[in-house]
């Protein structure tokens, strides 16, 4: 099938419409239009990416890559198009993997991007085999709605979950099978590469399963917190404002000095009871019957076997739910809140509650929702973990506001200046998978 007249003008009125507005003044618009322009533009360039990936697989289908000389349909697109052939390469999987049904149709109107698409059809993909068409059908479209709420890594996390949409009653299992497989896998693939590069440095890189990952994690966040900053300047001899304006990914490696150099573990330091502490939250009943799954602080699930090996780990604290998925904790008599608190706080929030926020549970603060001075209690119920920016936005008086809805989780309230109807925000993290009937 050629491409017909109205995609060729499509093409060109879009470069045509680029290059008319490339010397327009963007400093002249209000900063709602200028949100808006962002929004429109994605949803514009989703839109070329279908029409784009429907092309390549015609060209595929014509076999115009080697006709054209080029031995992969990969490096005919990175040769005809002058991007990079990893980007290439991107390009070609998604087209290869969407030819039809309702993702297709929301990539050609531009609602999800190629990656969304790549994340959804892969989950899709990912179901036992016994599930039928009805139900793939069913996780499409849910997570078609979870890509035009949140972003791509928050969409990751749900469509790895998307069992628990279309079988209620097995996904337990079913997940806790998936898990079981990949961290067998990623045992196999476990690797770690170092090489002097004669300048005085060691590069290096490495590949390991996600459970000890967010050990090795949790214990790098806690090094680099804002709150340690006066320390790592004077190990530094830096200023403080020097250590704050590093990129945080230079600050990471900073703290991974500092974790060599202070290993065994408990030279780590304690800050809040959470630098270097992992938590794995696990219902009672998996432990005991070794089926289903664990959740570690850092959003990791473990299989029931991983989280059994695991709460045995002195660096690592189990944290048993009751049949209400709730984790108990004594409140603390003054306004600070307790190690077993935070922990427990930790295992709950999983870090800042802030909507679109991803700064981990080491950079976050407690804070009261009925301030502790107006007689707010230092307990869990009252308490929620927020990072430093967004604690500081909260007391600044902006307008922003949180509030805790019926079923326990915090929202953010917007001022209306920011949404005249002040609809509440939520953390995809604490969205609810809605299942079928089961």
């Amino acid at each position: 099938m050629a491409a017909s007249p109205a995609v060729v003008a499509a093409a060109e009125a879009a470069v045509a419409a680029v290059q008319g507005v490339a010397e327009v003044p963007t400093w002249a618009l209000t900063d709602e239009q200028v949100t808006e322009s962002l929004v429109l533009l994605q949803q514009a360039r989703c839109g070329v990416e279908a029409i784009e990936a429907r092309l390549i697989r015609v060209a595929e289908e014509r076999e115009i890559p080697k006709a054209e000389g080029a031995a992969s349909t990969t490096a005919w697109l990175a040769s005809t198009t002058r991007v990079s052939k990893p980007g290439a390469a991107r390009t070609v999987k998604t087209a290869r993997l969407c030819d039809a049904g309702p993702v297709r149709a929301a990539w050609s109107m531009g609602l999800v991007s190629g990656e969304q698409v790549r994340v959804i059809v892969e989950a899709v993909d990912k179901l036992p085999d016994w599930f039928g068409d009805e139900e793939r059908l069913d996780a499409e479209v849910e997570l078609i709605g979870y890509a035009r709420r949140f972003d791509l890594d928050e969409l990751k996390r749900l469509a790895n979950r998307i069992v628990e949409v279309i079988d209620p009653d097995g996904a337990d299992d079913v997940i806790g099978e998936q898990l079981a497989a990949e961290e067998a896998k990623a045992w196999d693939a476990t690797r770690l590469n170092m090489r002097r590069r004669g300048d005085g440095t060691t590069k290096g890189d490495f590949v390991i399963p996600d459970a000890q990952a967010d050990t090795f994690r949790a214990a790098l966040e806690g090094l680099a917190a804002p709150r340690r900053k006066r320390f790592t300047a004077n190990r530094h001899a830096l200023g403080v404002d020097d250590v704050m304006a590093l990129p945080h990914q230079q600050r990471l490696g900073l703290a991974f000095l500092e974790l060599i150099e202070h290993l065994p573990a408990d030279g780590l330091p304690q800050a809040g009871g959470l630098a270097a502490t992992v938590a794995v939250t696990v219902p009672v009943d998996v432990m005991r019957s070794g089926f289903g799954f664990g959740t570690g602080s850092g959003g990791t699930n473990v299989s029931a076997a991983q989280a059994q090996r695991l709460s045995c780990n002195a660096h690592i604290v189990a944290l048993y739910l009751d049949a209400d998925g709730q984790v108990t904790c004594s409140s603390s008599p003054g306004r600070l809140y307790s190690k077993p608190q935070r922990l427990a706080l930790a295992a709950r929030d999983k870090g800042c509650v802030w909507a679109g926020c991803d700064r981990p549970p080491s950079h976050c603060e407690a804070h009261h929702l009925i301030p502790w001075s107006e007689g707010g209690p230092t307990t869990l119920e009252n308490g929620v973990l927020l990072c430093f920016f967004h604690h500081h936005l909260l007391h600044e008086g902006t307008g922003w506001q949180l509030r805790r809805a019926p079923d326990g989780i915090v929202d953010v309230i917007p001022p209306k200046r920011i949404d005249p109807d002040q609809i509440p925000r939520r953390h995809a993290r604490f969205t609810q998978l809605r299942p079928r009937a089961a």
